[in-house]
């Protein structure tokens, strides 16, 4: 039990964030500490040779090899995707023992935030059509030969009139083993769930896309007083054939993202 809480706060200490106002590699000025994830933390810098905002990324100091392992196979995919909807590789920057991966910072808020946070409600029009945006992204991430593995709410930002597929930390080629040390095993309630899309193959992203569809309707679902739970298809007031193509990314049924565009094309029309 000592040793437990003596690791806790070794580790709260060493991934304590970079104080505001830092400047790393003397490129970049800290302005803000966005967040932390399993293995890098993120923060709003400025580039001092530029004078522009970046969004750098950091390997957790407590994750030691295992962070820069993953912070460097970031960056090199990062460098193999051009795509407008997803951030660009901009520096791979090393200081003392630790290396950062700097990128694009795009400004707007994630889908978890607009829903838990902003009380943001979808209408089936209205997710359909962020669905098919998103299919972009994906597509090309597949065609380039990786799948993104973490197709979630947190990892969808809306900028203005686009959205964004953010944080390929998990993102692998099709196919590829996952890398010693990464979690394969996962805890809460989504853990099924989870386990099912960091599956190294192209339906895992069109499944996390089901499930994302389904989060959006649901923030504006409301079950009557006293009801039962039941299944979504059954609680969720959807047209058939959005139904069908829901179960559709749930059950694998279209092996690639270009498939998957011209089903719901077809049904947007």
């Amino acid at each position: 039990m000592l040793g437990t809480r003596f690791r806790q706060r070794w580790q709260n200490w060493v991934d304590y964030p970079l104080r505001q106002g830092a400047v790393y590699a003397g490129k970049y000025r800290v302005e803000r500490f966005l967040g932390m994830g399993s293995y890098g933390q993120a923060y709003r810098c400025i580039d001092l040779s530029s004078g522009l905002p970046v969004l750098m990324k950091r390997g957790k100091p407590s994750k030691r090899g295992l962070a820069r392992e993953m912070l460097k196979r970031e960056s090199d995919m990062l460098q193999r995707l051009d795509h407008p909807q997803i951030p660009k590789w901009l520096d791979y920057a090393a200081h003392r023992k630790e290396e950062v991966l700097v990128m694009e910072l795009v400004e707007g808020d994630n889908l978890e935030h607009a829903i838990m946070e902003q009380g943001r409600m979808f209408t089936q029009q209205e997710a359909l059509y962020l669905v098919r945006q998103l299919l972009r992204p994906i597509r090309h991430m597949h065609e380039a030969g990786y799948v993104h593995r973490d197709v979630r709410i947190p990892n969808v930002l809306a900028s203005g009139d686009r959205i964004y597929l953010i944080d390929v930390g998990l993102a692998c080629r099709i196919g590829e083993a996952a890398a010693e040390g990464e979690p394969i095993g996962f805890a809460d309630s989504w853990g099924a769930v989870k386990h099912r899309m960091r599956v190294p193959e192209p339906a895992s992203d069109l499944y996390g896309l089901g499930h994302l569809f389904l989060f959006l309707m649901y923030a504006g679902y409301k079950p009557l007083e006293g009801q039962e739970e039941r299944g979504w298809e059954e609680e969720l007031a959807l047209e058939p054939a959005v139904k069908a193509f829901v179960q559709g990314l749930l059950e694998s049924k279209w092996r690639t993202a270009a498939e998957c565009e011209q089903e719901l094309d077809r049904i947007l029309a």
